[in-house]
């Protein structure tokens, strides 16, 4: 059974990322764990209840297209990838603007160890803020993603420059920090290497 959200929130995932630190190779379909690496996010995700799941990808073909489906995201393409993540946050603000979505909720295609109850706290504390302001995760005191952001700033969302992606919005928001090691993103080839000789023991 999903457990709820207590919010009518849009979820997006980025997954249109360049990868640069981790070579030519896509890291997405890189292996972690007997999975690909594109999967393990989405697949935590899925066991909260959102009222539209989105991923944003560079490719409608993916090689985790076909499991992002059938878990229930639609795929948006974001034909400006190249240009960083911004582009990716542009495509998500202006869905969650289309669908009159009361909070977006983005998340990052590759941090496999995202937590449900992390994900649970931080839809309670946008609850519990008014549902006005932004909600972001925390490690050692830094803003990041998986993070909340209210109606009144999709529009600023939807008009973001650079590679910074909100970055900027995220200085201000309320914190919820997560257990450690959860917020990890796999960058390089040599950090999934390591994950993977640590095994499934997180």
């Amino acid at each position: 059974m999903s457990e709820t959200t207590g919010s009518e929130i849009m979820l997006a995932v980025l997954a249109a990322g360049q990868s640069r630190r981790f070579g030519d190779d896509d890291k997405l379909t890189a292996s972690l764990h007997g999975k690909m690496l594109g999967l393990h996010a989405t697949d935590t995700l899925t066991r909260i209840a959102f009222d539209h799941r989105i991923i944003i990808a560079s490719d409608p073909d993916h090689p985790c297209a076909t499991g992002w489906k059938e878990m229930g995201y639609d795929i948006i393409v974001n034909d400006n990838a190249i240009k960083g993540q911004s582009a990716s946050v542009r495509c998500a603000a202006r869905q969650a603007l289309a669908c009159g979505a009361s909070a977006l909720h983005i998340c990052l295609a590759d941090m496999p160890y995202i937590a449900g109850q992390h994900i649970q706290n931080l839809s309670q504390a946008f609850e519990e803020n008014g549902q006005n302001k932004v909600i972001a995760s925390s490690e050692d005191g830094k803003a990041m993603p998986p993070a909340i952001f209210p109606p009144r700033l999709f529009a600023r969302l939807a008009d973001l420059q650079g590679d910074q992606g909100a970055r900027e919005l995220l200085q201000a928001a309320h914190l919820v920090p997560a257990d450690d090691g959860s917020l990890l993103d796999i960058d390089t080839p040599e950090l999934l290497a390591s994950e993977n000789r640590k095994g499934h023991g997180r």
